[in-house]
């Protein structure tokens, strides 16, 4: 059968109904599976830039590599890809099952922050997705976690929805990084992330849950600056997971579960934990029942879900590399020096001042100037030099 006739095929096996989602790495669209009793399904088209055969070729492998490691994921917490297919023009497409519910950024901005109780909640729920990618061989790290990609069912259950596929077709060079501004960590902005990096996400999520504000990029976040009451514990535990070194970070998302079921005791005082649940170093049946029953309890933003709500454009991730550095993000690490070195409490600012994000900033100045900025910011004291200098150990 001609290519032609194959992607034809393809396509005519799909009812395509509405595109739902644009953003700089492609387009998703709500579709039907002809071929499986018309079943409702989510269909993202990502594009590649580029024109070399041999490329095409190439990014054609690392995304049926890539493709074949998602579908072999299985958990309730990760959303399932059904099927993949790509083009000669260099089209490529992504099946995935379609989530009923609404993303967390929609039910903040509709709803407003969550309450600590529903936060923790969520947060376990996410822990025990991170644990499960962390624990794969190779670790898989899900890179951008935010709120506009996490799913939240009208039965309560955290779905991760994306997983960023669209790196397979970067630009293939060594110094390109992907980030989304208040959500990555230093070391993503450098290309060196590791599972902690997932966790810095982690807290960045957490604070905008808990205040409803978009955290700052490259900032610890602080809850309480917003939210008045907050358990000392949980707003320590989102300040050190949001910390810039990543040794400074919690161990292990499993860790930090272990954290929030501590919190939600806070909360709950005459919920009981087993201490044998939390004492052995890998997981078990007895942390499982912990969390069931705590999931159990009900979340009262599950309710919010039902509605069919518009979805919320949450911050964008964005691509660069050395030689095409947006100026911004070159002023923040100059910016944040300034505000280490002036204040010891970074301050949270409200949305209507806060940064949206570098993908609002032109590229700027070459490469070796960036990289003449950090050796100037790494011979002044504080935090750069301690930051910079673990990347110089890696």
């Amino acid at each position: 059968m001609a290519d032609s006739d194959q992607n034809s095929s393809w396509f005519d096996r799909y009812k395509w109904c509405e595109p739902i989602a644009q953003g700089g790495m492609g387009v998703v669209y709500l579709a039907e599976d002809k071929g499986n009793g018309n079943a409702r399904c989510v269909i993202k088209q990502l594009r590649s830039d580029s024109e070399s055969p041999d490329e095409m070729k190439e990014g054609t492998r690392l995304f049926k590599r890539e493709v074949e490691m998602l579908r072999s994921l299985d958990h309730p917490g990760i959303v399932r890809f059904f099927d993949y297919h790509s083009s000669e023009d260099g089209k490529y497409f992504l099946v995935m099952e379609h989530i009923q519910g609404n993303n967390l950024e929609t039910i903040i901005q509709n709803y407003g922050p969550f309450s600590p109780d529903d936060a923790v909640k969520v947060g376990i729920q996410i822990c025990e997705v991170l644990e499960y990618l962390h624990e794969q061989n190779p670790p898989i790290i899900y890179r951008d976690l935010k709120p506009s990609n996490l799913m939240l069912t009208p039965d309560g259950q955290i779905v991760f929805i994306d997983f960023g596929i669209a790196r397979v077709f970067m630009p293939k060079q060594s110094a390109t990084r992907v980030v989304t501004a208040g959500y990555s960590p230093p070391e993503q902005y450098f290309g060196k992330p590791e599972t902690r990096s997932d966790l810095y996400a982690f807290g960045a999520t957490m604070a905008h849950l808990l205040t409803g504000v978009r955290p700052r990029p490259l900032l610890p976040s602080i809850p309480s600056q917003k939210v008045e009451g907050l358990l000392p514990s949980l707003d320590n535990l989102v300040i050190q997971c949001t910390s810039h070194t990543p040794a400074d970070r919690p161990e292990s998302a499993r860790l930090i579960r272990h954290k929030l079921y501590r919190i939600y005791q806070e909360i709950h005082p005459d919920f009981e934990i087993p201490e044998e649940a939390l004492s052995n170093q890998i997981n078990n049946k007895e942390e499982q029942f912990i969390s069931q029953k705590i999931l159990q309890s009900g979340l009262k933003a599950a309710s919010n879900a039902s509605e069919n709500l518009p979805h919320a454009k949450g911050a964008e991730s964005e691509v660069f590399s050395d030689e095409n550095m947006p100026t911004g993000v070159m002023k923040v690490f100059e910016d944040l020096h300034q505000r280490l070195s002036s204040q010891k409490v970074p301050v949270y600012e409200d949305e209507s001042t806060a940064d949206d994000g570098i993908e609002s900033r032109k590229p700027g100045r070459p490469g070796k100037e960036m990289r003449a900025t950090l050796d100037r910011l790494q011979r002044q004291p504080g935090f750069f030099e301690k930051l910079l200098g673990w990347f110089g150990k890696r």
